[in-house]
């Protein structure tokens, strides 16, 4: 029988002591995880009840909201354009407790625009597809941006309030173990020229650098330490936040249910037609 029900969860974007509450749909999304992007296996027991999750890659769609000037009625128009594009999932933020979605990006990446600004307040839709289950969750919310200054402290953007402060210690260090997290190859691609530049001669040699300092163990030390510096600069740490989960298992009859948050400390769901 369809049913509604309430549970007092935490919601923020940053960590609670209540380890015992967690979002009514975690359980459910973490279950249907793989083991890894590259096999359908199911998570075990022991990967269930642990914080790590494995990487798995999935859509992340953002707006972009340009204003113009048409030039052929000199009326002021407003371009609204959807983009889409496969992120990795890296786990839950702080912990599975959170509901919080992890996911990194290079600071000159379009989406990185789109979630910082004011216009669109950071809004997103992520989908995840198992294709050995045959389980979608589609999770739409705002985001909230980790990265560091020129001066090295580490920032959290929230473009829902267009503000600006000081990184938790939490928050700080999630962003670290975020970029730690990283394989040495990751890590040194955030130093690559700026995403969608002409393909030019110096940034050909940039990248010849860059292949070097990844796979050659005689690479200059101070080279890929100075490339290192210059890409934890581009790095960004995305925090996912969702106001609603929708949960599809089209198996045998199906079953669909939609996850909306009530306020900070409640999530509602309710059984829906598949």
């Amino acid at each position: 029988m369809p049913h509604s029900h309430s549970e007092s969860i935490p919601h923020s974007h940053a960590p609670h002591n209540l380890e015992t509450i967690i979002p009514p749909w975690v359980p459910i999304f973490v279950s249907a995880l793989p083991t890894a992007a590259s096999g359908p296996e199911p998570l075990t027991s022991t990967q269930l009840s642990s914080q790590s999750l494995p990487s798995y890659p999935f859509t992340l769609s953002t707006v972009s909201i340009t204003e113009y000037v048409d030039d052929s009625s000199a009326e002021h128009k407003t371009l609204i354009r959807p983009h889409c594009r496969t992120c990795m999932f890296r786990g839950f933020a702080f912990s599975r407790n959170s509901g919080i979605l992890s996911v990194t990006t290079d600071k000159r990446m379009p989406k990185f625009g789109q979630l910082s600004s004011n216009k669109t307040l950071g809004t997103f839709e992520a989908c995840f597809y198992f294709a050995h289950n045959n389980k979608q969750f589609r999770f739409a919310g705002t985001s909230k941006l980790v990265y560091l200054t020129s001066e090295q402290q580490v920032i959290l953007y929230n473009a829902a309030e267009d503000k600006i402060e000081a990184a938790s210690n939490e928050i700080e260090a999630e962003f670290y173990k975020a970029w730690n997290s990283l394989s040495p190859m990751m890590r040194l691609s955030f130093c690559k020229p700026d995403p969608g530049a002409e393909l030019t001669a110096e940034r050909w040699k940039v990248l010849e650098i860059i292949e070097k300092a990844t796979h050659e163990a005689k690479a200059d030390a101070e080279v890929a330490a100075e490339l290192l510096y210059e890409g934890k600069q581009n790095f960004v740490l995305i925090l996912l936040g969702p106001e609603t989960v929708d949960y599809v298992d089209v198996e045998g009859i199906g079953q669909r249910i939609l996850f909306t948050r009530a306020n900070e400390y409640e999530w509602e769901f309710h059984e829906i037609c598949p």
